[in-house]
């Protein structure tokens, strides 16, 4: 049985690559808004309980039964996972929702969480599983959001 060969097309120069789609800026920065909200919560939980650890290793201490840790290193330990944590959420949750070039919004976003529990560290430290302060964590949330349109992926 005789085979067919179908005709093909003549070749012709390929298209180019669409490039990315690219967010408007309105559009990126609501989308960092979302991701730094879920972030501050999240870091915010890690913070509370590595300071309510170091409370309870401050306590033990005082009545004099060390649970064999320093109440200066779990103090030290939640700042640090609080500031990792951070810049983590930022980034996987802005990569998650298909933004590049997140750069910008993962470092003011960790150096700012950073600075603001610093500053308002006082208040967590009154109380067991206390809150920050909602003025500053609402500044953090807007400037971190607003960092997000900065950076937008380049046509090629």
């Amino acid at each position: 049985m005789p085979t067919t060969t179908r005709p093909t097309a003549p070749p012709t120069a390929s298209a180019p690559a669409a490039p990315p789609a690219r967010s408007a800026p309105a559009v990126r920065v609501g989308k960092g808004f979302l991701v730094t909200v879920v972030a501050v919560a999240l870091s915010h939980v890690i913070l509370s309980d590595g300071l309510f650890v170091s409370l309870v290793g401050q306590a033990a201490t005082n009545m004099g039964a060390g649970p064999g840790y320093s109440s200066d290193v779990s103090f030290t330990s939640a700042v640090v996972n609080t500031t990792l944590t951070m810049a983590l959420v930022l980034w996987v949750g802005m990569r998650l929702l298909r933004e590049r070039r997140v750069y910008v919004m993962v470092l003011v976003g960790a150096v700012g969480w950073f600075l603001t529990v610093m500053a308002n560290v006082d208040a967590l430290l009154e109380r067991a599983y206390g809150l920050l302060p909602l003025a500053p964590m609402a500044l953090f949330v807007l400037v971190t959001a607003l960092t997000a349109g900065l950076l937008r992926p380049v046509r090629r």
